[in-house]
């Protein structure tokens, strides 16, 4: 081995050694901010509240604006309760082609389902806004925002859509889903009474 060669080799193990000697890099997986964050989010952000007349859910936002950061933070709150929605009405569906077999007479199912997603867009103009709160956070603005839903108007929409389809109606009312969303919008009807 010759000289030029040896010293590259004890050069580079005395390289690899001091940087071996540097101790670990250890990172902080929650920053101040993150916890700050956690710290400054109101109760209901934790801790969604839930029952059994409401579609709820929170969100969080940052923007360097006031206002884009509480219309994100609602935007994505209303998307969370459009697909609970969604979820209940096709879980409705579903019921209901279970308990009276439609699934053998499409054009029953079709218009079901047609019916059940109209609602979808149509309800969530009741969506609103029942906590919000914004926080400046650095730079930025950070707004969470609590949304709510009443249950009771899908179901009422529900109805109103199936019974202008005689054929379908009849069907859905000898089902346990029809007693089921009929209990909900009796409970919706004495709610908005109560708020009158």
């Amino acid at each position: 081995m010759n000289a030029a060669h040896a010293t590259f080799i004890y050069t580079l193990a005395l390289a690899l050694g001091t940087v071996a000697c540097g101790g670990p890099k250890t990172f902080d997986l929650a920053p101040d901010s993150a916890r700050n964050t956690i710290e400054e989010a109101p109760r209901w952000m934790l801790q969604v509240p839930h029952d059994d007349d409401h579609l709820t859910a929170s969100a969080t936002a940052t923007s360097r604006d006031f206002q884009v950061a509480l219309d994100k933070a609602r935007g994505m709150a209303q998307v969370d309760v459009a697909q609970q929605l969604g979820a209940r009405l096709s879980n409705l569906t579903k019921q209901f082609q279970e308990e009276t077999g439609v699934a053998f007479d499409s054009e029953l199912l079709t218009q079901f389902s047609s019916t059940t997603k109209a609602i979808t867009s149509e309800t969530l103009v009741g969506a609103h806004v029942a906590e919000r709160r914004v926080v400046p956070e650095g730079h930025v603005y950070r707004a969470y925002v609590l949304m709510r839903l009443p249950i009771g108007r899908a179901n009422e929409l529900l109805m109103q859509k199936l019974s202008s389809q005689e054929a379908l109606y009849t069907r859905f009312r000898a089902t346990e889903a029809y007693a089921d969303l009929d209990a909900e919008l009796q409970r919706y009807e004495a709610w908005q009474a109560e708020q009158n």
